[in-house]
This record gives C-alpha cells, sequence and structure tokens, in this order.
C-alpha cells in the first residue's frame, strides 16, 4: 500500500531499533522485503531503483522509548541509522519508573530530559503527549517541536462534560 511511515512501541535497545529500520527500509539501508509488484509502486510501473530509494527517503521511522530499558539504553538506541523521531510515552515511563500515571514526576520528567538532550544533540526530533497547556508550554520550552495534545476522545469527552454540568446547574 506505500505507507509513509512506522511507529513502533517499547523500543528498548539498540539491537530493537536496528529491526525496525531494517523493517522500514529497502536495502541498502535496511532489509524491508523486495517487491515491486505492488500498489504503491504502480504494479511495476515504476523504475524498481528509483521507487526503492524514493520509498527510503520518504518513509518516517518512529520509536517509542516507553520504559527504563529504553532510557538506560537509549545511547545505543538513539546511534542506529535511520530513526527519524522518537517518541517518549509518558505515562508508560511513568509507571517503569515506579510512578503510575504521574507523569510530571520529577524521575520521568528527568528521564526525559536525558533522552531529549541526547537526540537533540544528533538532530533528531523528539515527540511526546500533553494534557494541558501548561504542559505543553513546558515541553515547548524544553526544545520539542512535536507534542501531542490529548487525544481526540478525551477532548469530546471533557466538552460534553462541561456542556452537562452547566446545564445541571441551569
Amino acid at each position: 500500500m506505500g505507507p509513509r511511515g512506522v511507529q513502533v512501541p517499547q523500543v528498548n535497545t539498540g539491537q530493537d531499533a536496528q529491526r525496525v529500520v531494517d523493517a522500514a527500509k529497502f536495502s541498502p539501508e535496511g532489509k524491508r522485503g523486495v517487491c515491486r509488484f505492488v500498489r504503491a509502486a504502480g504494479y511495476s510501473s515504476k523504475n524498481k531503483n528509483e521507487y526503492f530509494d524514493k520509498s527510503n527517503k520518504q518513509n518516517l521511522v518512529i520509536i517509542h522509548i516507553e520504559g527504563l530499558t529504553g532510557i538506560e539504553n537509549f545511547e545505543d538506541i538513539i546511534e542506529v541509522e535511520g530513526i527519524d523521531i522518537v517518541f517518549l510515552g509518558p505515562y508508560d515511563l511513568s509507571q517503569s519508573l515506579g510512578v503510575p500515571g504521574q507523569i510530571n514526576h520529577p524521575k520521568v520528567i528527568e528521564a526525559m530530559k536525558t533522552v531529549i538532550t541526547e537526540a537533540s544533540a544528533r538532530n533528531k526530533f523528539v515527540w511526546t503527549f500533553v494534557e494541558t497547556s501548561e504542559d505543553f508550554k513546558m515541553w515547548k520550552d524544553l526544545g520539542l517541536l512535536y507534542l501531542a495534545y490529548q487525544v481526540d476522545t478525551g477532548i469530546f469527552y471533557n466538552a460534553c462534560y462541561k456542556i452537562c454540568n452547566e446545564l445541571k446547574q441551569l
């Protein structure tokens, strides 16, 4: 089908990261299965070398660092060529650090800052999830350019909850 990227959770080692890149990229950058008879290659109408090269350039590789093991091994992980974006999962990370759900706990913030510093030094984007405008500002000020604010179902629920409470007051 020709996806433009992959997102892989629970990357904990450099070997995990290498397997992700290998699966997402064609040779010589990876070991992705080679077939040019698919829709993304125009069912073989595209020049195979151009198709493989263009796919490698266009496919975004996003890895999730969501646990203490991934934090501890991050230097090895970020050395793997072909990773474009690192997602930091604050909830899973908080659980791994022994403070489940406390995404603003100092342990969580410090672990995330470590990854941000190392990734930024290698010109890699870091992305995380925030639930408040205060958290959005904090992570933006720390250099994150890619932030996800809440999720659609939560935003919808909160809006409905607010409306229902306002109506109940009437």
